[in-house]
């Protein structure tokens, strides 16, 4: 299941992704994931608050659905636990 809709631009799904949802999300190349919570959905960013481990405090993301779209980002999301949704990233 795509995370992302549109044709000419790319848009968040947001009857698939949620604020509030849990996210783990990696970069293409990158070899360590990071875990996080929605916290903010537009049409073309998703913005997640997660735990930096190199120097022990919070950070934010910010994910483009344009990027998502060509697979940049290799993403699971779920919204209770159970259903875990995924998003094949290009890496």
């Amino acid at each position: 299941m795509s995370m992302t809709i549109g044709v000419n631009v790319a848009a968040f799904d947001k009857t698939i992704v949620n604020r509030g949802d849990a996210i783990r999300f990696r970069r293409a190349g990158d070899t360590s994931f990071r875990n996080g919570i929605i916290t903010k959905i537009a049409d073309s960013q998703i913005e997640i608050l997660h735990s930096n481990i190199q120097n022990n405090a919070t950070s934010f993301a910010q994910i483009n659905a344009a990027d998502v779209a060509v697979g940049v980002w290799e993403i699971y999301w779920t919204a209770d636990f159970v259903t875990i949704n995924y998003q094949a990233g290009g890496g």
